[in-house]
């Protein structure tokens, strides 16, 4: 089976000072990789890596990033806009403060679908309204016709797993997207991340400072130190016979979430 993405010994730079050493992760098709670590380990810098999403003075200086087969690094600034949305999306840390404010959640939803394919306004509508009821949000009509103001920071979170989702990606990133949240509506938004794996069998690299969010999701975990990964493997492994100090500590500090 061709791995879904596959870096190897990446490092990534910001201003030619490494920020990232001799990373190299490996997800499949429909698995979930949780990456975890204190704020600064350059967890959120992997992802934005393998999304050509750096910004200025960010590049990869070291390393390979193979999307099914495909060598990222090598694609052009087209390909990878492309690549983006349809085959790659991104939850953000705070979906609202990537929202425009002056444009409706349904406004904002087409724009971002006729970017890669020809569709109605209604097709994308009916799109949304079939993704809130997978995700058992009944009030799918009333959000769609919200601004980004007018909801909860629990419910943008909900709209950013909606927009990225929409163009039913085979890899979804979501960057720390809880941690802004309550414990309870953390779980709401996990169950739906989840449900998107159940669904369409997306593959997600979810990132966190909270092993109890990936303890609850994830397959595989690579634990993340001063831009290195310092520990990866299988779930069950890390979680329960960890070999490095600092995922003991980690472990111990974390807060599991309510598994209703």
């Amino acid at each position: 089976m061709t791995l879904l993405l596959d870096m190897r010994r990446v490092e990534v730079s910001y201003n030619g000072r490494p920020a990232v050493q001799n990373v190299s992760l490996q997800m499949e098709p429909g698995e979930i990789l949780g990456i975890v670590g204190e704020s600064g380990s350059g967890k959120s810098t992997v992802i934005k890596a393998a999304m050509g999403l750096l910004g200025n003075g960010g590049a990869v200086t070291k390393g390979d990033i193979y999307y099914k087969g495909k060598n990222v690094l090598c694609a052009s600034a087209e390909e990878m806009r492309k690549m983006r949305g349809a085959d790659m999306g991104m939850i953000f840390q705070n979906t609202e403060a990537a929202l425009c404010p002056i444009r409706t959640i349904e406004d904002q939803l087409y724009e971002g679908v006729i970017q890669h394919e020809k569709a109605s306004r209604e097709k994308v509508r009916r799109r949304a309204l079939d993704l809130f009821e997978k995700m058992r949000l009944t009030d799918g009509e009333r959000i769609l016709k919200s601004y980004p103001f007018e909801l909860s920071g629990g419910m943008n979170q909900r709209v950013g797993i909606l927009m990225a989702m929409i163009l039913r990606p085979a890899l979804l990133f979501a960057d720390e997207p809880t941690s802004a949240l309550d414990v309870t509506v953390q779980a709401q938004v996990v169950k739906e991340m989840m449900k998107m794996r159940e669904i369409y069998g997306t593959a997600i690299a979810i990132v966190t400072h909270n092993i109890g969010v990936v303890e609850r999701m994830a397959d595989s975990i690579a634990v993340m130190h001063r831009g290195r990964v310092v520990e990866y493997g299988k779930k069950e492994d890390v979680i329960r016979r960890p070999k490095e100090d600092y995922t003991k500590k980690l472990i111990g500090a974390t807060l599991r979430l309510n598994r209703g």
